[in-house]
């Protein structure tokens, strides 16, 4: 049995049908309008695939070359971390570590000996972080530093030397082969210097650890601060599936009855993660300004085809189609252009992402040297799931129905006499 039309209101199928052919009849209009919005969702895409592939990137940097997943600490050694302090070293390494990857969802530990150096040519000095890792095994378990030796080799653990950042090593002008002098305040407050060759380079694209950092073996370490066994962290990784906030718990669970702080990588680039998100604000308001210059144009389209059908209205109400029925049918016609502008940017964006998500863009050709303030290194691979293209195309029909509200309602207010009369 057919459904029942109701008195002065369109059947939806209908309205929509009327919506449609009201958008054909100025076709230059419509395009131009939805192109308009097409532009903001296309750039509102791709933006957001880049800051996306560079946060994640930045990210991922961090916890292989810096933080890991996180760090253990002798009470009282996070608060003074930009002192860099020797006084709360850890001790009895061995079964600390052993008590943290006892915690399920923990893959790997390693000590390190972080302080505060001063690397010298003989004719400059250069005051930098120094990092004394256990070459054999654990380090290379928790970060990724092997990896990145650009120059030279890595360490061992039979000899003594330096793996130097890559940007260090420029402001410098030496590279593996040549010798350094390590300069540093022991533990007991006395000052020592050591030769030691540099073994190779490595760049990270993380400047603290390429422009700032060296590394060398954490037995020489200890030995140039005096510190015989003794460690300021262990770091740690989580497994690659464990849920990173439940390993965290459990780990400072288990490590509060050693009297010791967990901190997680974000904890500690507290400051970092406040700077990406004073940029995603500030990102997020230019995004803003071009969805709403997008949004003006579909106000602006709709008003004009209300403006211009003043006569038509008034007709359609005479014959007694309601104000709300005369408000769906304009609400639609502007969420059919927000949705064919979404849909031919979100095309476009496609096409674009899924071409730069093969080859990459190469941050060295596009900025060299330059800091851009995320740790990032050399390509970015942008991209952007199904869902998201989905929800920004579903989203921008919804916000250019919101944006076409007010010349509806203009239209719907009209005195069905007045608006034959209009000329």
């Amino acid at each position: 049995m057919a459904r029942e039309t109701i008195p002065g209101r369109l059947s939806t199928a209908h309205t929509v049908r009327v919506a449609w052919r009201n958008l054909r009849r100025n076709r230059r209009r419509t395009w131009i309008t939805a192109t308009t919005v097409a532009i903001a969702v296309l750039l509102f895409q791709c933006f957001l695939a880049l800051l996306t592939a560079v946060e994640q990137q930045s990210f991922d940097n961090l916890i292989r070359y810096q933080t890991a997943h996180a760090k253990l600490y002798a009470a009282g050694h996070f608060e003074l971390r930009d002192e860099f302090p020797l006084d709360y070293p850890l001790s009895q390494l061995e079964r600390i570590q052993e008590k943290a990857r006892s915690v399920d969802g923990v893959a790997a530990t390693t000590p390190r000996l972080t302080f505060s150096a001063r690397l010298s040519d003989g004719i400059d000095q250069i005051a930098c972080l120094g990092v004394g890792i256990q070459v054999t095994g654990s380090d290379a378990d928790v970060f990724r530093i092997p990896q990145a030796v650009v120059a030279g080799t890595y360490l061992t653990e039979d000899e003594d030397g330096l793996l130097l950042g890559s940007g260090l090593a420029e402001l410098f002008g030496v590279s593996a082969g040549d010798w350094l002098t390590v300069l540093a305040k022991t533990q007991a407050g006395a000052y020592e210097a050591l030769d030691l060759p540099v073994v190779g380079l490595v760049g990270t694209g993380n400047p603290l650890i390429d422009r700032n950092s060296f590394l060398l073996p954490l037995r020489t370490a200890q030995y140039l601060l005096g510190m015989e066994t003794a460690a300021t962290e262990v770091a740690v990784r989580f497994a690659a599936r464990a849920r990173e906030s439940a390993t965290l718990r459990r780990l400072r669970d288990a490590m509060e009855a050693e009297g010791l702080t967990v901190k997680s990588w974000e904890e500690m680039e507290q400051d970092f993660m406040a700077l990406v998100k004073v940029k995603r604000t500030g990102q997020g308001v230019m995004l803003g300004i071009f969805i709403v210059i997008a949004l003006v144009g579909v106000t602006n389209t709709v008003l004009m085809a209300a403006f211009e059908r003043t006569r038509e209205i008034g007709m359609m109400m005479a014959m007694g189609l309601r104000g709300t029925g005369v408000q769906r049918l304009f609400l639609l016609e502007g969420g059919l252009t927000g949705l064919l502008g979404g849909a031919l940017g979100s095309a476009v964006a496609l096409a674009i992402i899924g071409y730069f998500a093969s080859v990459g863009i190469d941050l060295n050709a596009l900025y060299g040297d330059m800091d851009l303030g995320y740790p990032v290194k050399d390509v970015l691979y942008p991209a952007i799931s199904a869902g998201l293209v989905l929800g920004c195309w579903l989203g921008t029909g919804a916000l250019a129905a919101i944006a076409s509200l007010y010349p509806a309602v203009r239209a719907s207010r009209q005195d069905p006499v007045e608006a034959l009369r209009h000329v």
